[in-house]
């Protein structure tokens, strides 16, 4: 993720003043996507709606876009997103501030947000820990969360800590390409199943990603993205901070795809069908019934106990609404896990209370000291190859500055400092407040299947990449710098490697612009370490408080007014499972884990409850994508009853120009994938499946059962 900030004043309405803070650009490493934002500033502002375009240049490399039947019409993007801050230092009230139960009077409220942590610096008064703006009721008045411990007098001094807020953009209609690599550009909105509304649904980020097929570096100079300031409550002459991140995503289609690799018992607790040991085929969003012995029914190899905590409860009656996302209908998965900078990045927007909430050490506010640095895992030295910290000695009530130090020198941001090193130490409450930050939402295990395996039949036994060949790094070459490897040869997975490997490793480490998809460790949609790294974070189909999840999205804010100090910082979305208890699991396995838990079809964790923070755990996130596929299904034309060992010609018709074909195992497609007709060489009985696809992915299916008869 790239990130860069300044201040800048609405009062210049012709040109604009910009002091640059602080430029942070992220490089993950050559072979990797290298997404980088530069050349920030803020153009064409109208005063007369409130709205002004934040505009930017945007590169990243090794990017692509394929239109073949066999890729389906995957992309790369970059989900790009904006954060301000009001005013250019803390709000500080003149002496004599008073209050009125929840009401505080002050000479001025100008520069107060919703969401500013307060306190009494001096006089007579205080409030509670957790107090916060809760609203700005006019000049000189506002509310706060709770009514002051204290109350407010003998020249009471308000003092309020800015904070960082999410931008709320137009419509897709609103952007204004930049020049360069030609490129789609596409709003995501909060509930993308809804009309854009500035205030009710606005656009949370945008999607960028090149419009024609091809394979390079994508340059863009000069992309403006609308910001509504005034639904956000922001006048003209405000003056405010600006931070815009980037995110690399790969692109799911839309379509059928199978659950479980019908592997027996080799791999615990795998999806199948209800009926049998087969693959469950994922045909739509409608409704699944969960753990029923019928056909059509998704069931679980859980016969020897495997799963030690208990999964879904086997009765009939439970099931997946047809709201809760199974994977059929397109979306964006982030390209790699989470990375320690990414998660640093995320830490320094925070308030203070927010950033004691999302990190394992105690950083109350009021602490101008701290022993354990090392914040994920509250510790005096990196562990488990977490290098994230701050400083031993902060200012009491204001947020904390974090940074990556692998080396352990004090000295943040330097080439060794393992910033691009998935981050771990991940709880699920850090996972989903990042994602909740970050206008994304969590993956299912159903999703996360789809983005390892795609729509191709499953092997039996496999990785992500879809063989079952694996082979371990067992040595760590360039430690914490953007080219972190291993000499291992053909090693394509981080795992079982408590000694030599004690920690994860860089996101992408194993991919290089001549890997084969085995040699890089990548699934089917170029998503990297599905299958070790650090064990990822979904939610579960398991628990009732996972089955509840429908998909929404994260709206850019964590929790930020509680009378808990525990819940700010926490995510704040509906049907999200809960940042304690159940409803989440662990899904592809860890750097320490065996080979068999990095399986794309193993489900050992997948009900594991255990919340708190991890050594082995982080994730990714996702991201729904309204996109639309052919409606109608196709009719197959050729002869269902073949002699053994023969060529056969079949033709689809009927919805569509395009075809994706599915054989069976041990079938030959010799020509035709993606066309109307296929010629395929049939060596045993089974179904041919056929769907109609565009550039959004496939429709429904139609099968044909096709019997070979002895010559």
């Amino acid at each position: 993720m790239s990130q860069i900030n300044f201040f800048l004043s609405f009062r210049q309405k012709t040109k604009y003043s910009l002091l640059v803070v602080s430029l942070l650009v992220l490089t993950i490493n050559a072979t990797a996507g290298n997404i980088q934002l530069s050349n920030v500033s803020l153009t064409s502002q109208d005063t007369s709606i409130g709205a002004t375009r934040v505009q930017f240049d945007l590169s990243w490399e090794n990017s692509w876009r394929y239109s073949t039947a066999a890729n389906i019409n995957n992309w790369d993007a970059a989900w790009v997103f904006v954060k301000f801050r009001v005013g250019g230092q803390d709000y500080q009230s003149a002496a004599g501030a008073t209050n009125s139960g929840t009401t505080v009077t002050v000479n001025s409220t100008a520069g107060l947000r919703p969401g500013m942590p307060v306190r009494i610096s001096a006089g007579t008064g205080a409030f509670t820990a957790a107090a916060v703006v809760r609203s700005v009721l006019n000049d000189t008045q506002f509310e706060v969360s709770e009514t002051p411990a204290t109350p407010l007098s003998a020249g009471a001094v308000v003092r309020a800590s800015r904070i960082w807020e999410h931008a709320w953009l137009g419509n897709s209609a609103d952007i204004t390409a930049g020049s360069g690599t030609s490129s789609v550009y596409e709003i995501g909105l909060l509930n993308p199943a809804s009309g854009f509304d500035s205030s009710a649904n606005p656009g949370l980020g945008a999607f960028i990603y090149r419009d024609n097929v091809g394979y390079g570096n994508v340059n863009i100079t000069g992309i403006q993205l609308r910001w509504n300031y005034r639904a956000q409550g922001l006048g003209n002459d405000d003056v405010v901070e600006i931070r815009v991140f980037g995110i690399e995503m790969v692109y799911v289609a839309q379509g059928a795809f199978f659950l479980g690799d019908g592997s027996g018992t080799t791999i615990q607790g795998h999806f199948r069908d209800g009926a049998n040991n087969t693959p469950f085929e994922v045909l739509s969003e409608d409704s699944i019934t969960l753990g029923g012995s019928l056909a059509g029914q998704l069931a679980n190899n859980n016969a020897s106990g495997m799963l030690t905590a208990d999964d879904y409860d086997n009765s009939s009656t439970a099931g997946l609404s047809a709201s809760f996302p199974k994977g059929f209908n397109a979306f964006y998965s982030m390209k790699y896990e989470v990375s320690q900078q990414q998660y640093v990045d995320f830490l320094n927007t925070l308030n203070r209370h927010q950033q004691n909430t999302r990190t394992a050490t105690d950083l109350e506010a009021s602490l101008t000291t701290v022993t354990n640095r090392f914040v994920m895992s509250n510790n005096t030295a990196v562990q488990a190859r977490n290098g994230i910290r701050c400083n031993a000695s902060m200012a009491a009530h204001q947020p904390i500055l974090f940074y990556c130090d692998l080396n352990s020198n004090g000295t943040g941001g330097e080439s060794d400092d393992g910033q691009f090193i998935a981050a771990n130490w991940l709880s699920w409450a850090d996972l989903t407040a990042y994602l909740d930050w970050s206008a994304l939402r969590p993956l299912t295990e159903l999703e996360f299947e789809k983005a390892a395996r795609g729509p191709i039949i499953p092997v039996p036994n496999a990785y992500a990449w879809q063989t079952t060949t694996i082979t371990a790094a067992n040595n760590i070459s360039a430690g914490g710098e953007a080219g972190e490897n291993t000499n291992t040869s053909a090693a394509n997975a981080v795992y079982g490697n408590s000694g030599s490997v004690p920690g994860p490793m860089r996101v992408g480490v194993f991919a290089k612009d001549s890997s084969t998809r085995t040699e890089a460790g990548a699934a089917f949609w170029a998503g990297l370490e599905l299958s070790g790294n650090v064990a990822e974070r979904v939610v579960s189909t398991g628990r009732p408080e996972g089955r509840a999840f429908s998909g929404h999205h994260g709206n850019g804010f964590l929790v930020r007014d509680s009378t808990s100090l525990t819940a700010l910082g926490e995510a704040d979305v509906d049907f999200w499972p809960p940042a304690t208890g159940t409803g989440h699991g662990l899904r592809g396995g860890s750097w320490a884990d065996a080979a068999s838990l990095l399986r794309i079809a193993d489900r050992y964790q997948a009900v594991n409850s255990v919340a708190g923070r991890d050594a082995h755990a982080g994730g990714r996130g996702a991201r729904t994508i309204l996109c639309t596929a052919p409606v109608g299904t196709a009719i197959i034309s050729g002869d269902g009853n073949l002699v053994a060992t023969n060529r056969a010609v079949y033709t689809a018709s009927g919805a569509g120009s395009a075809y994706w074909w599915v054989v069976p195992t041990g079938w030959e497609i010799i020509s035709g994938q993606g066309a109307a007709t296929i010629e395929v060489f049939a060596n045993q009985n089974g179904v041919l499946r056929v769907a109609p696809f565009n550039d959004c992915g496939s429709g429904s299916s139609t099968s044909l059962t096709i019997t070979l008869s002895a010559e």
